[in-house]
């Protein structure tokens, strides 16, 4: 494991997951600079082991995050970006399975990284919140496609014109969330949730992500063929056959 700069970060590994909490409860945890690069650090020794085939992200306490520490934006050097844009693309480029569970409040980045994650457990009090020309800035982490390409562009202008919140219902119902649980029962269905993914067949599980998220930027045909190719690839390997034979050993009694 990665050395961390700070205890604002936790991390814990159980049955090749990787559990990282953001621990800043006192200030909804939002991000500072230090709590960014100990995230990039963890996703990048998550993506090196072939011990953690999933990644699970929480917030300690009422809220998911607050997003940037706004003293980091007061602080930025013009021009830059900080170290949000590091973790952003180290998200975004992460190419094994990630779950969240989103408690409270999510605002900003705490939103938009969700958008580059897998799948989404909300509790119900969950708030989705992009406040960005409310500050005075635009929508990042590539928000301004992947918000109206997902949910239309009327409800993305809620959320990032308006700065509108998306409740838990909503969020479900248009499919920005997986699925909404009560408060109680929040931690336990991600943990599931990610428990179920690491038995997947981790090469399939990773093929599979990657041919979703790179299609949104395919034609379809592209697509089609692509996946044509690695399905007959994959059918191939080691990790196929040892299902299929497992599944037809069973079969026969």
């Amino acid at each position: 494991m990665p050395t961390l700069e700070s205890d604002l970060v936790l991390v814990s590994n159980t049955e090749s997951v990787m559990e990282i909490t953001l621990n800043r409860p006192d200030k909804l945890n939002a991000l500072t600079s230090a709590m960014y690069r100990d995230l990039v650090k963890l996703l990048a020794a998550a993506e090196q082991s072939d011990d953690v085939r999933v990644v699970l992200f929480r917030g300690e306490g009422k809220s998911f995050s607050a997003g940037n520490d706004l003293m980091d934006f007061l602080n930025a050097k013009p021009g830059e970006a900080g170290e949000a844009a590091h973790f952003i693309q180290a998200i975004h480029d992460f190419p094994k399975a990630v779950v969240a569970a989103v408690q409270g409040n999510a605002v900003g980045v705490g939103t938009t990284m969700l958008l580059h994650m897998d799948l989404v457990v909300a509790s119900e009090d969950a708030k989705l919140i992009t406040p960005f020309v409310d500050l005075g800035a635009v929508p990042e982490a590539g928000s301004a496609k992947l918000l109206p390409a997902w949910i239309g562009y009327q409800r993305a202008a809620r959320m990032l014109l308006l700065g509108e919140p998306m409740l838990a219902a909503e969020a479900l119902e248009i499919g920005l969330v997986a699925k909404v649980v009560k408060g109680d029962e929040l931690d336990a269905t991600a943990r599931n949730m990610a428990a179920t993914l690491a038995k997947k067949p981790p090469r399939a599980l990773q093929a599979s992500k990657r041919l979703m998220r790179e299609s949104i930027n395919k034609p379809l045909h592209q697509v089609v063929q692509e996946d044509l190719v690695l399905f007959g690839e994959m059918l191939q390997g080691d990790e196929a056959k040892a299902v299929i034979a497992a599944m037809v050993s069973k079969s026969k009694g």
